[in-house]
């Protein structure tokens, strides 16, 4: 049951939430490989920014992997990241996230201006079990606080970005609603730099139009998302999930930004991926 967790990672992390912040451990505590890859295919429909009226819609396969060493991981516990300090329910840890591009000639609001380009962050976090009760039914209750900073990147150039802080509530669930169906709930909200809101929010003199006065931005709250997931294996190495996501934006601290079109953004995701590879030897997660 535990490569499910990995369609929640693809579902809410790579295209639905604006931070890759959420990722799960497998409820069952069973030993797992230390390697296992899959591919699979996901279809999303997903906003250009947070606050745009206007969406993308991405139709890409999604090669996956999981790797749990000792100190370097990437697997259902926290996504990529390299834990300095690990208990039953605590880690401290450095992780990695980020958020999609998209193209300004896609986006009304943006016309004229630059694209956004691909997010990446970087910085220490704290992934803490609340509480949890394993058996036929399992359940999981979690915190994943991370602080990041945030970069744009664009072949080998990177800009830095300014801080994210971006804490998110988590609870999981194996067989609860369906024999061999996991659930993904969460709540997140996200607070950031003026770095990082100038990057969505920010209206350059040279921009501006009649339509689209300049605009300064400021720093503080950029809004909350509340996310539900499922995943259900379909054989024996194929997986099946959908997901959906609603971010509220409302008492933004850029919401008069010309570029602020919504203060509620949706997205969903559906896809499949099928496990093909999984090594020895075994060892506890």
């Amino acid at each position: 049951m535990q490569k499910q967790i990995l369609f929640l990672v693809a579902l809410f992390t790579f295209f639905i939430t604006p931070s890759y912040t959420q990722i799960t451990k497998s409820l069952d505590g069973s030993a797992l490989p230390l390697w296992e890859a899959g591919a699979g295919f996901v279809a999303a429909n997903v906003p250009a920014y947070p606050g745009s009226e206007d969406s993308n819609n991405f139709f890409i396969p999604i090669p996956t992997f999981f790797y749990r060493g000792e100190i370097i991981r990437a697997d259902e516990e926290g996504g990529m990241r390299g834990r300095f300090l690990k208990t039953d329910d605590f880690e401290i840890n450095l992780s990695i996230g980020g958020s999609l591009p998209a193209s300004s000639k896609d986006v009304a609001a943006r016309a004229g201006m630059p694209n956004l380009k691909t997010m990446v962050e970087l910085g220490p976090g704290l992934l803490a079990t609340l509480w949890r009760k394993r058996g036929i039914q399992s359940y999981k209750l979690g915190l994943n606080i991370p602080l990041r900073a945030a970069f744009t990147v664009d072949f080998f150039e990177a800009k830095e970005r300014g801080l994210v802080f971006n804490p998110l509530l988590y609870f999981i669930t194996e067989n609860l609603v369906g024999k061999r169906v996991f659930t993904f709930t969460s709540l997140s909200s996200i607070v950031t730099s003026h770095k990082f809101q100038k990057v969505f929010y920010q209206v350059d003199p040279q921009f501006a139009l009649p339509t689209r006065p300049a605009y300064a931005v400021e720093s503080g709250y950029l809004g909350s998302t509340l996310s539900q997931g499922f995943s259900k294996l379909l054989f024996n190495e194929i997986n099946a999930f959908i997901g959906v996501n609603w971010t509220n934006l409302r008492g933004a601290s850029n919401q008069n930004s010309p570029l602020f079109k919504r203060k509620d953004n949706f997205s969903a995701a559906i896809g499949f991926v099928w496990w093909f590879y999984e090594s020895g030897p075994r060892e506890k997660s």
